[in-house]
């Protein structure tokens, strides 16, 4: 080979755990969309927080330092796993699953799960304070479905090796967040799981039956929750009852109604004043659209486009399925709960208590958030061009109009092919 071909040529390398190519710069997009959010996310948390801070403790601080502490500290975390070889990840896919699954069961132990406005969601820590046990089950279920489908190959496709065993890992998860209950959370849990599926080449009738039968569970439990019931009625109408089911969504579409064009400003919202319920967590997107207006708003909104455009780009030119699925997952579990978040806010679906990533107020969904941003940035320095988002998307030009994932025999094969040469 010349020397000409050998600079023209990328080194990859085979080993145990997957292909391996000179790392690169991350995905810079990536992660200056994230640092934003975060930021605005710590000013907003202390201007949304500060009048029930100072009602609660005197300090209409609080929960601002709370979020900027919380916030260096998870962004010190995505540093971490950025750095990481994604790989080695593999050797914590059953360790995190068992233990995610315990800890959703434990929450919803009367004497040990903390329950706040009729949902069993957290754990007190000592020293930590609250977790979510949710949280990090979304990334465990991820990462141990990258894990299970790359090992499974074209035999995950199939009914009996693929789709029933999907559905027996990814139900317990599911059923034990829906049963705290937190719809929400668990829709993203099983976005999340479906889109790893999806991406690894599951049959569109599989898909399609996954989706009915969440729905049917949603509407089981929907219909069997006599609160659940009730959101679903005053979203349809909340005019009929403005001061008790419609309240938070008529609040939270007067917050953006004041907020016009460009806002009232920083710090001088008015639905803080205890008219807005949760400003600094579930509707902190209201605040944000009284505050900055829809200048603000669709700032928000262009983040996490970014987020969703270069994170399925990082998973369709990642350097294995093993990391491709990964990414998926990822992006999937963050794009999807910003959007429910949003449509929430903007009455556009019934009011679910689930936070806004990277903004809402919470040590817990913020560190794991950041972390799994960080696996995608340690995705992102061995990625190469394989494709536009378009092909990945909608198949242009690929006869099964599926994306294709890398997997490592072919990359190395690749290579070796370029080397001869």
């Amino acid at each position: 080979m010349t020397a000409a071909a050998a600079l023209g040529t990328r080194r990859v390398s085979r080993s145990r755990t997957g292909v391996r190519r000179d790392r690169h710069q991350p995905a810079y997009p990536l992660l200056l969309a994230v640092i934003a959010l975060v930021a605005l996310g710590v000013v907003m948390v202390y201007s949304a927080s500060s009048v029930r801070s100072y009602l609660g403790s005197a300090d209409s601080a609080a929960q601002g330092v709370q979020q900027l502490i919380w916030a260096i500290l998870g962004l010190g975390a995505m540093y971490i796993a950025s750095r990481i070889d994604f790989r080695h990840l593999r050797y914590l896919a059953i360790p995190a699953l068992v233990l995610s699954l315990a800890m959703l069961v434990v929450v919803l132990h009367p004497e040990i799960g903390t329950e706040v406005a009729g949902s069993r969601r957290w754990v007190v820590l000592p020293g930590l304070g609250g977790f979510q046990p949710a949280e990090f089950a979304k990334l465990a279920i991820v990462l141990y479905l990258a894990h299970w489908l790359d090992r499974r190959g074209k035999a995950a496709h199939g009914f009996w090796n693929g789709f029933i065993p999907f559905a027996i890992l990814v139900a317990p998860g599911f059923v034990l967040i829906a049963a705290e209950p937190d719809l929400g959370t668990a829709g993203v849990y099983a976005a999340a799981a479906v889109s790893v599926f999806f991406m690894a080449g599951a049959n569109i009738l599989y898909l399609g039956a996954i989706a009915g039968t969440v729905l049917t569970s949603a509407f089981v439990m929907v219909t069997s929750t006599p609160y659940q019931l009730r959101r679903v009625e005053s979203f349809l109408d909340p005019f009929k009852d403005p001061l008790k089911d419609g309240y938070n969504t008529l609040q939270a579409l007067m917050a953006l109604a004041m907020g016009g064009i460009t806002g009232l400003g920083l710090g001088a919202s008015k639905q803080k004043y205890l008219y807005l319920p949760a400003p600094s967590t579930d509707f902190i997107f209201a605040i944000i659209g009284e505050e900055w207006g829809l200048i603000g708003t669709l700032a928000v909104v262009g983040f996490f486009l970014v987020i969703a455009y270069q994170g399925y780009r990082i998973a369709i030119s990642a350097p294995d399925t093993f990391s491709g699925l990964l990414a998926c997952g990822i992006t999937t579990w963050l794009v999807v709960q910003a959007c429910i978040n949003m449509m929430v806010v903007t009455a556009l679906l019934p009011v679910t208590g689930i936070p806004l990533p990277f903004l809402s107020y919470g040590g817990s969904a913020l560190t794991i958030n950041l972390v799994a941003v960080g696996i995608l940035l340690s995705i992102s320095r061995e990625t190469s061009q394989t494709g536009s988002l378009l092909d990945a998307v909608f198949g242009v030009g690929r006869r099964d109009r599926r994306a294709r994932v890398p997997r490592a025999g072919r990359r190395a094969g690749r290579a070796r092919r370029t080397a001869r040469r």
